[in-house]
């Protein structure tokens, strides 16, 4: 006999099925948690997350009885950061394979959890008042900026703040910075793995370690995978003797900036920056500083260089020859800071062209500030009520994996903005915005770029002639929307059950 109860478990089962999206079960359908439950699992937490990546992980449940169900997945212990990722990365893999290029960015943002106090594990961040987790990790792109996936990650907690005795006379492998070290080796793993695609790690200030440049000398030498490397400098490194090229032709031991400096002009380039907010040290203390949208007109200068090796305690480095790239502001307004970069890399730096396309490459690396933006504003990852660190972090690798699906979305919109939207959404997602947004049932499937134009209207993007496409904030509430439609269309067509 069939009961009601029956009746109604039936339709909640049918309903959780609907509401799991296609793209949810391609990325994680390699996942392997050594629990077929605990798979499932994954796989409706994450819709959930999707669906409401502003909402707690509780409101996101449709229920208390799925809320406790999340909580307890994330208790378990087979649920880990590298189990959750896993999957991810392996569909990440995929979309690089068919690529030439990608680049491999990395950046460290800390995740603060200040306010919870019964959260166990966390430790001190950059100001010691303040507690959470930094979380570096390694996001992947196209030269084009279309976001490809996360491809690693390292969430950690630091044991102490401001102990720097004797730091400097530490070996690498023990100092906080080798997880630089460690996400070139994982751009090197990539490589290997992507043998037809150049994979290009990426960096900024902070990634600028002469380990990383001898590392892939090395494995050049030994033939092995190496991913090229684009970091700016933050160093003024020293550089073997050169001939300089006078009448005495003096053999001189110089610094990196001023022979980049001293080499022929190149070229110019132009683009345009945005209004940024941002804060920077001034005799130890940050203070807020605002930059203004303006058009930016840069003179480029490159070189080709061999760094003197740096004294390390218990070793002898080596030299190692990389191309160094100057773009320097030409006449920043008054009161603004003028916008220069050093750039060093493996890649061939000889000519304007490939100075212009080392700039253009490290543009991209804004994308992984947008990525951190979307975790943290979007995805509300710091207001996540777990209480101890080996619960929390396969969480938030979760919402990192949301993240970078709401950036992809929006990026493909851009870069693809022809293609059919059915790539990306599917049927009763589309029609259903469609007709929310145009009160009218659609007659043909709109493109890509159409239905991202709806969906960030549905966030709150006006379209007005200047106002660009849709931003991060109007896709990730309009998707949320977008999701709710979705369901209420194949509730009230009767099509659930098909699903």
């Amino acid at each position: 006999m069939i009961t009601s109860a029956c009746i109604r478990s039936q339709a909640c089962t049918d309903i959780a099925s609907a509401e799991l999206s296609d793209w949810v079960r391609e990325e994680m359908g390699t996942a392997d948690l050594k629990d077929r439950r605990l798979e499932k699992r994954l796989l409706l937490v994450m819709q959930r997350m999707f669906a409401s990546p502003v909402a707690s992980l509780k409101a996101a449940c449709k229920g208390w009885s799925e809320a406790i169900a999340a909580y307890r997945f994330f208790n378990n212990k087979k649920v880990t950061e590298e189990a959750v990722l896993a999957p991810h990365q392996d569909a990440t893999l995929q979309r690089v394979r068919s690529q030439k290029r990608v680049l491999v960015i990395q950046d460290t943002t800390e995740i603060d959890y200040s306010s919870k106090k019964e959260l166990k594990g966390k430790g001190p961040l950059s100001v010691k008042e303040r507690q959470g987790f930094f979380a570096h990790s390694q996001y992947v792109v196209t030269p084009e900026r279309l976001p490809l996936g996360l491809w690693g990650t390292k969430i950690y907690a630091r044991d102490q703040a401001g102990k720097k005795v004797g730091r400097k006379q530490q070996p690498i492998e023990l100092k906080e910075s080798y997880r630089w070290m460690e996400g070139y080796r994982d751009a090197c793993r990539l490589a290997e793995m992507a043998p037809e695609t150049q994979v290009i790690s990426e960096c900024d200030r902070e990634g600028d370690i002469y380990e990383v440049f001898l590392e892939w000398q090395r494995r050049r030498q030994r033939g092995e995978a190496a991913a090229e490397w684009l970091i700016r400098s933050c160093q003024d490194r020293s550089l073997e003797p050169f001939e300089k090229r006078q009448a005495k032709h003096e053999a001189i031991a110089g610094k990196l900036r001023a022979a980049v400096q001293e080499s022929a002009l190149l070229g110019t380039i132009e683009f345009d920056v945005k209004k940024h907010t941002g804060n920077k040290k001034v005799k130890g203390n940050r203070c807020k500083t605002v930059r203004q949208a303006r058009r930016v007109i840069q003179e480029v200068r490159a070189i080709e260089v061999v760094l003197k090796a740096p004294q390390r305690k218990g070793a002898k480095l080596e030299a190692v020859k990389i191309g160094v790239v100057l773009a320097r502001e030409i006449n920043p307004p008054a009161g603004q800071d003028r916008i220069e970069w050093v750039l060093l890399t493996s890649l061939p730096v000889a000519g304007f062209e490939a100075a212009q396309e080392v700039v253009s490459l490290y543009l991209a690396r804004w994308d992984i500030e947008v990525f951190h933006r979307v975790l943290k504003t979007g995805c509300r990852v710091e207001k996540l009520q777990l209480t101890e660190a080996d619960r929390i972090k396969p969480a938030i690798v979760l919402y990192m994996i949301v993240a970078w699906r709401i950036a992809y979305v929006m990026k493909l919109g851009r870069v693809c903005p022809h293609l059919p939207c059915d790539v990306v959404f599917e049927e009763a997602e589309w029609r259903a915005v469609y007709h929310v947004v145009k009160r009218r049932p659609a007659v043909e499937k709109p493109t890509l770029g159409e239905m991202i134009d709806m969906i960030g209207s549905l966030g709150g993007h006006l379209g007005r002639k200047g106002d660009g496409a849709p931003g991060a904030q109007s896709m990730w509430q309009g998707l949320m929307r977008a999701r709710d439609f979705a369901l209420a269309w194949l509730l009230f067509t009767g099509r659930v059950q098909e699903i």
